[in-house]
């Protein structure tokens, strides 16, 4: 399996594309990210704008979603069936509970 090297840490509050051939602040993209991509089973991520998302989908990956308000809150989590991040608490995480099937009385789910 090949991986990208995932280089220095950049924060995601900004939610802005990561691409830096250099690992350098002087080539790395900064334009507005719109994918959210999960490299490892540790959660690492990073952010890729439309024109870079072609290059992070050469690498394995996780999963991806599109960038949500949720990506880089303190404390979110990657939501991998709801394709999204969530934060426990809000009312996007009390959604996808309540979108999740109920158990029948006879013990399957309904």
């Amino acid at each position: 399996m090949i991986t990208p090297s995932l280089g220095r840490f950049l924060t995601s509050a900004s939610q802005r594309c990561g691409f830096s051939p250099d690992d350098t602040d002087a080539t790395t993209c900064f334009e507005p990210a719109t994918w959210h991509i999960c490299w490892s089973t540790e959660i690492d991520t990073g952010l890729a704008c439309p024109k870079h998302m072609p290059i992070a989908q050469s690498f394995a990956y996780l999963d991806r979603h599109e960038v949500g308000s949720d990506c880089d809150m303190p404390g979110a989590s990657w939501d991998f069936d709801g394709k999204r991040c969530i934060v426990a608490g809000t009312e996007q995480a009390a959604t996808r509970h309540a979108e999740q099937p109920l158990p029948s009385a006879l013990g399957g789910a309904s």
